[in-house]
């Protein structure tokens, strides 16, 4: 027959072992404290704020009314066309010519890019043994702000002033980060756009030769389609020469540096943010008492089964 337990038992049994369940407590609970008061070392965080500005120039090349010129397969005479072709090849040319279409995610996932990583730890000589890549990205964080173009760097350090120096540097690092690739793609795009200017000046100076070799009445028609060709082929050029000093407009008055902006400086954190010194006390305290409880039921039960045991293992001899 299965015995019951009444409340009266298990309240005799916790009052039977209630120093146990207070030496329990007691010992987790300090031994918590100790930890998290003297043995764990602090941690604080500091917060920069920086903005991505869209400040990239515009790249297209060609208006809507451009006539681009192929020759008709049959008789090889120039045909002008403004529709379906004219957009593909304005479109090669945007493809060719553009900058990075970096959106606000796409600039949070560059800053802990190892580039940044480095020169931040060689600025402020940090530790290369203790401060490796993969640990000093653990250390930093990056978050939009409210779906906005707001980027918020944070960092986790034991040491106060070197979290507001680390966020600061990081900050700045990646803005330079930024503005050199900046620089470097409208080196790219100037560059690209010299190539297309010598060839498209190689056409002309091949429609202008031809142009001098029909001399004759009969060469008139083909004379005129030749120098619409021409003209067009200048227009071209002239407009690639309009976007190249573009270029250099925005390479001279350093643009670049308007795409990233710190808005709000790190500073010297007052207080840390972990250990949660008296969360983790309490949390002891309670898992103590629950311990300690266990502990004490396991007892009585391990008394009161052991005689019974015994008596079990003597009536078999």
């Amino acid at each position: 027959m299965e015995e019951e337990i009444t409340l009266r038992e298990l309240i005799e049994v916790l009052l039977k072992r209630k120093w146990i369940i207070i030496g329990i407590t007691v010992f987790l609970t300090l031994i918590v404290g100790l930890f998290s008061f003297f043995v764990i070392k602090p941690t604080y965080e500091a917060s920069v704020t920086i903005a991505v500005t869209d400040v990239t120039p515009a790249t297209g090349f060609f208006g809507s009314n451009t006539t681009v010129i192929f020759s008709d397969k049959n008789t090889g005479v120039p045909v002008f066309q403004t529709d379906t072709i004219e957009k593909d090849i304005s479109l090669l040319l945007s493809s060719l010519l553009k900058y990075p279409d970096m959106s606000v995610n796409a600039f949070k996932e560059e800053i802990t890019n190892p580039t940044v990583l480095m020169n931040t730890i060689n600025q402020l000589k940090l530790d290369p043994k203790k401060y490796t890549l993969d640990s000093f990205k653990k250390q930093i964080s990056a978050s939009v702000l409210n779906n906005t173009n707001l980027i918020q760097i944070t960092v986790k350090e034991n040491d106060p002033k070197l979290a507001e120096d680390i966020a600061n540097a990081i900050a700045q690092n990646f803005r330079n980060y930024v503005i050199e690739r900046n620089a470097k793609q409208t080196d790219k795009l100037m560059q690209t756009l010299l190539k297309l200017i010598d060839m498209q000046n190689e056409k002309i100076k091949k429609v202008q030769d031809e142009i001098a070799n029909l001399t004759s009445s009969s060469d008139k028609l083909e004379k005129e389609q030749k120098q619409k060709e021409l003209s067009l082929l200048k227009n071209t050029r002239d407009i690639m020469l309009e976007k190249y000093n573009m270029l250099e407009l925005v390479k001279e008055s350093d643009l670049g540096k308007q795409s990233i902006l710190i808005t709000s400086k790190a500073l010297v954190p007052e207080k840390p943010v972990a250990p949660k010194k008296m969360l983790n006390v309490l949390i002891a305290f309670i898992l103590g008492g629950m311990i300690g409880v266990f502990v004490a039921f396991f007892m009585e039960y391990w008394e009161k089964t052991e005689p019974t045991e015994k008596h079990f293992a003597k009536s078999e001899e």
